[in-house]
């Protein structure tokens, strides 16, 4: 999973300018992190299932351990996410979303919502089952509210794509669909969109997994194995492993996101948030360690 300023896992926040920072493992304010949690059965006997994770930001020489557990609040994501839990603030204003909510909430089935943990809300159409939007904030951010309605793109194009500047001046390239675009989010329109092949890692435990596609100008290949570099040598398969993910096999792109490639997919909104910057594809790119061929004809 990977956070951009505004962008934190699930939550989308806001605070002051003067306030508003990514906060690495180091505690120090970082321009973009990503944490990789990593499945279950990585850690030692006496490691939590679960929660272990590997790190990466603008100043790390590639994948680090993690400090502690995902969950700490010491660490890169609970630092990031501190603001979240000072609700009372009068200068905070928050979506929480997810198409798994909690089951304490009020929120609806996530049937015909979006698979989605990232940006661009009317085209993922989000299920929001909390939610802070009043004042200024609710004035300044009227498409919010319309996310809040549980509205969404009306028309076509079915697709967006924007890009995105970090404070530091990094660039990334965001794609969103709205269930209607009815494709693949990968073989459908990513591969063409970067003019490149790419090597997709996602859940493969659901049903309809889409195969390997050669069928287009690119391919786009189903990654199989995982694995880190590293003393420890930790490998995983993707049935094992929740993340989205891609990478180009020859660079400069990779992606972080929230969409799997199967049949139920290509018809529920998501995405992905892309970037040429060397260190991120590098990174990812390492972790290639399988992937499924195409079928003859596909």
């Amino acid at each position: 999973m990977a956070t951009l300023r505004s962008l934190l896992l699930a939550a989308l926040l806001w605070v002051p300018a003067e306030a508003l920072s990514c906060y690495g493992d180091s505690g120090q304010p970082v321009d973009w992190f990503v944490v990789y949690k990593l499945p279950a059965h990585s850690g030692s006997r006496d490691t939590p299932k679960g929660l272990t994770y590997k790190y990466m930001d603008q100043n790390s020489d590639g994948w680090q351990d993690g400090v502690g557990y995902i969950n700490s609040s010491e660490g890169a994501v609970g630092r990031s996410l501190q603001p979240l839990y000072r609700k009372n603030s009068s200068q905070l204003a928050f979506l929480l979303y997810n198409d798994q909510p909690p089951k304490s909430s009020s929120a609806r089935d996530s049937t015909g919502h979006g698979h989605t943990k990232g940006k661009q809300l009317t085209y993922t159409y989000p299920l929001v089952y909390d939610h802070k939007l009043e004042g200024f904030f609710a004035q300044k951010l009227p498409d919010l509210e319309t996310v809040i309605k549980n509205q969404h793109v009306l028309h076509e194009p079915w697709n967006s794509s924007v890009i995105l500047t970090s404070q530091a001046g990094a660039t990334f390239q965001s794609f969103a669909k709205f269930g209607k675009f009815g494709d693949d989010l990968y073989s459908g329109w990513l591969a063409e969109a970067l003019g490149t092949n790419l090597q997709v890692q996602f859940w493969q435990n659901s049903p309809g997994i889409l195969p390997s596609n050669c069928s287009g100008a690119y391919q786009v290949l189903d990654v199989t194995q995982t694995g880190f570099p590293g003393p420890s040598r930790l490998t995983f398969s993707a049935t094992e492993d929740h993340s989205k993910w891609c990478v180009a096999p020859q660079g400069p792109w990779a992606c972080v996101g929230d969409m799997n490639r199967n049949k139920a997919e290509t018809h529920r909104g998501g995405g992905t948030v892309c970037t040429q910057l060397p260190s991120f594809w590098k990174a990812f790119q390492s972790l290639v360690k399988d992937w499924k061929p195409c079928i003859e004809g596909s």
